[in-house]
């Protein structure tokens, strides 16, 4: 078994540069669809564009920076994809439970059809549109995931009230945005029926955020200890 030494305060506040810089690259889906949104820019170009310009950043400060700077960066990945998805899947769940008490005819997952004809268009099989709409938006979820472990979870070192407070202050942050752009670009006739549930479900994804990701972090740095 390796222990290895705690490292300096010149390089840990590299290693939370590093980081940070890691978190705002996974971004990178969520401005690519408020571009798409705001400026009317084809959703595949904008993800390619930045998708590249977020790569290229961590790859450069990956370049500079050590072993455990990226081992760090790959735990804050790997903790983030995880705790994403289980976040989304309860974000969904709770969106398709308050739908069945709503008896307006809104359709929560309407979106998912939307992302998908925008990336592959709307003369693509039904199936292939629900698959990569369902694609996309799991992937927004790991992303947002992955931004609110770099940026807020500190490797785990963070209390659990905490945590759950900067979770659900990252959820209703998203929320924000999803109220601002969305009735608008959906053309949703149920705007109230939208707010309620999205509301509730994204206070749902934060909480899980919080819950998950800095215990993942944190048995993820001890494994790495241990070895």
């Amino acid at each position: 078994m390796r222990q290895d030494l705690a490292p300096s305060p010149t390089g840990a506040n590299r290693h939370r540069r590093i980081v940070a810089v890691a978190g705002v690259a996974s971004l990178a889906n969520g401005a690519a669809l408020v571009a798409h949104i705001v400026g009317g820019i084809p959703l595949p170009v904008m993800l390619a564009v930045m998708w590249a310009i977020a790569v290229a950043a961590v790859v450069a400060m990956g370049g500079v920076g050590d072993r455990r700077g990226r081992a760090v960066i790959l735990r804050n990945v790997v903790v983030g994809v995880g705790a994403g998805l289980i976040a989304t899947l309860a974000y969904d769940a709770t969106k398709a439970a308050l739908a069945q008490l709503d008896p307006s005819p809104y359709n929560p997952f309407e979106a998912t059809r939307i992302f998908g004809t925008i990336l592959i268009g709307a003369k693509a099989p039904a199936l292939a549109i629900a698959v990569v709409g369902w694609a996309f938006h799991l992937s927004n979820g790991c992303t947002f995931a992955i931004a609110y472990s770099c940026l807020f979870a500190r490797d785990g070192q963070i209390s659990r009230r905490r945590a759950l407070a900067t979770g659900v202050a990252w959820g209703l942050f998203l929320e924000t945005f999803q109220l601002a752009l969305y009735p608008g670009w959906m053309k949703i006739g149920f705007v109230d029926e939208f707010r309620r549930i999205s509301f509730t479900a994204h206070v749902v994804f934060g909480a899980g955020l919080g819950l998950l990701v800095p215990a993942g972090l944190r048995a993820a740095a001890a494994r790495a200890r241990a070895w």
